[in-house]
């Protein structure tokens, strides 16, 4: 608990590392939740309910299982909304599948943040060296524009079943707020 007017709600899973054949499509669905104005997160929270501080997904290259995390920070007013939306979107990752131009749009975005965040000498060489410690190629970044093309939204839907079908939640915002947090998040799991 602490004493803020702020609540932030954290909902996750526990994925794969980072040299996994599923990493790729993990990314894929990170773009399509997170990755500027036109992701999901921000349609579902922002613009269709006027919600969120801020927002976003947390999947980070882990030599190990990597956690698959959404979070929210919102005023305590919208947290029981908050969480029912994250909660819903969560079960929709599992049940249905992204529209091929919604596929199609977060593949670019990802494929356009490889080379924005890979521009300088130094950011490739670092890049390169962390693919090495993981054991994977390293060239890997340059290859994953094909390996972009075979993922399709059957695949997305598969890889969301296997990794995100028993997430955990976290709350953190005062005490009175994150028990009625929990009452909800009981109810649906």
């Amino acid at each position: 608990y602490s004493n803020s007017k702020q609540i932030i709600i954290i909902i996750g899973s526990q994925t794969c590392p980072h040299n996994s054949k599923d990493s790729l499509t993990l990314k894929v669905l990170e773009s399509y939740l997170s990755y500027g104005m036109s992701s999901l997160l921000f349609k579902v929270f922002r613009e269709n309910n006027g919600l969120t501080y801020d927002s976003g997904v947390f999947y980070p290259s882990r030599k190990f299982n990597a956690p698959f995390l959404i979070y929210l920070s919102v005023s305590e007013r919208n947290a029981s909304l908050t969480l029912n939306l994250l909660l819903s979107l969560w079960n929709d990752l599992l049940t249905k599948k992204i529209s091929e131009d919604e596929l199609s749009l977060a593949k670019l975005k990802l494929n356009r943040s490889f080379l924005h965040h890979f521009r300088t000498c130094e950011d490739i060489i670092f890049r390169k060296v962390r693919l090495l410690s993981l054991g994977m190629d390293p060239f890997y970044d340059e290859k994953a524009k094909e390996f972009l093309e075979v993922i399709t939204p059957n695949k997305i839907t598969s890889i969301a079943k296997k990794y995100l079908n028993y997430p955990c939640v976290s709350v953190s915002g005062r005490k009175h707020v994150c028990k009625s947090l929990r009452k909800i998040w009981e109810r649906k799991y």
